[in-house]
């Protein structure tokens, strides 16, 4: 794990492998090793990039309120200080929506793009069910952070995945509590999310974007449906779309080989 300073804000990141840049946006309150099931295999043929976002883990967390656009200009001032030209963007969720801003406001950065587990934003969204949000807010209330970790992470995975994997559901928990994090960072990087959810309506914006695009979502996703990939591939002018069966929002960690084959076809394709 290496920190820089990029001139916007001190970032932890992580590089291994050599080939084509590919870089990873984690989502709302993960750090980098989020990615951990996928670093590995795509380092066999990638210069693989990890980063902890601004508010988590290495990266500093400046004060709130912090916006998409911020998030994926540290992206940028990343690239840059490394000196990398272009580079393959996958993101996740929050990590999607940057990974949509950066393609937009810094075309000649962004080789293929791949965009995971996310929306455009704004009234063209599909949100989560009436049932979703109420589960995720009781949630919330939780006192011991185990216990809410779990509680939400029981939201987040595919049911089959939970029932069958508890183990790892507890693992990914508690690599969730251990990691480092304030509640400045996290409520920072859930601003940003809701905002551009709500207000930065990118729909129309979409077809613009030059890379070619993968749409990825589990189908079993209830943070984010899966009706937005189908909104975002019809937006985006030639993105293709795969749907994992089974898997919930968290396909890099429920259906990590299926993920890994479909990048690696993807991006050496």
């Amino acid at each position: 794990m290496s920190i820089i300073n990029t001139g916007r804000l001190k970032m932890g990141y992580q590089m291994q492998g050599s080939g084509p840049f590919l870089i990873l946006l984690a989502g709302l309150g993960y750090g980098r090793w989020l990615w951990e099931n996928q670093v590995g295999p795509l380092s066999e043929k990638f210069a693989v990039l990890t980063v902890d976002n601004r508010g988590i883990g290495e990266s500093e967390t400046p004060p709130p309120p912090y916006t998409v656009r911020e998030m994926a200009e540290d992206i940028k001032s990343l690239l840059d200080s490394l000196d990398i030209k272009k580079a393959h963007v996958a993101g996740c969720s929050l990590g999607g929506f940057i990974a949509q801003q950066l393609a937009l406001e810094h075309p000649q950065l962004v080789d293929k793009l791949i965009l995971m587990s996310t929306t455009g934003g704004g009234k063209e969204s599909k949100n989560a069910s009436l049932k979703t949000i109420t589960a995720l807010k009781a949630a919330q209330l939780k006192k011991d952070p185990q216990e809410k970790t779990i509680a939400i992470l029981k939201l987040t995975v595919g049911q089959e995945f939970f029932q069958d994997n508890y183990k790892m559901v507890e693992d990914i928990g508690q690599k969730f509590l251990q990691q480092k994090a304030t509640s400045q960072g996290i409520q920072g990087q859930n601003n940003a999310g809701i905002q551009f959810w709500q207000k930065d309506n990118r729909w129309n914006d979409l077809d613009r974007i030059e890379s070619e695009t993968l749409i990825i979502t589990g189908s079993e996703d209830k943070i984010v449906p899966p009706a937005n990939s189908d909104t975002l591939v019809g937006k985006i002018p030639g993105a293709k779309k795969e749907v994992i069966e089974g898997a919930g929002h968290l396909v890099m960690w429920e259906k990590p080989a299926d993920l890994n084959s479909i990048l690696i076809d993807f991006l050496t394709s």
